[in-house]
């Protein structure tokens, strides 16, 4: 089964954010796929991860994850590279340092439907119409003197 491409604007989950849901920003490339920034494994910094919540692991949860963030190294990438940087893939994880919870994509954004459908053309075939006898001539090899 082919997995699919992560773009710019892939909707990611930190089960340790109070705010779980959160934003995978590109800024690692000018790559395009149906014009989204490609993702790749060097999208891994605080600034590619944007979460708005508090980070759980932090005492009294009070630190926002923004600041406290510490993105490892992304896993299960794919073997495909986009300037000189392994693709992501929507199953592809990263760990975060400082809580050591497992940051996964949810929303690849990746669009997998045709941009344009063309009609199908089937051969028509028209009626045949019953045979009908037009003229009959009769023939005969006999010469007559």
């Amino acid at each position: 089964m082919s997995k699919n491409y992560v773009c710019d604007g892939a909707k990611i989950e930190c089960q340790l954010c109070t705010k779980p849901e959160g934003t995978l920003k590109v800024s690692s490339n000018q790559i395009k796929i149906q014009g989204q920034l490609f993702a790749n494994a060097n999208d891994k910094e605080k600034t590619n991860l944007v979460f708005q919540g508090n980070c759980k692991a932090s005492p009294y949860q009070a630190s926002p994850c923004q600041g406290v963030i510490v993105p490892i190294m992304w896993q299960g990438t794919a073997d495909t590279t986009i300037q000189d940087a392994k693709a992501l893939l929507e199953d592809s994880t990263i760990i975060c340092g400082f809580g050591g919870s497992t940051i996964k994509i949810t929303d690849h954004l990746q669009v997998n439907a045709p941009t344009e459908l063309q009609p199908l053309m089937a051969p028509v075939v028209l009626p045949v119409e019953e045979a009908k006898i037009i003229k009959v001539e009769w023939k005969n090899n006999k010469i007559v003197k």
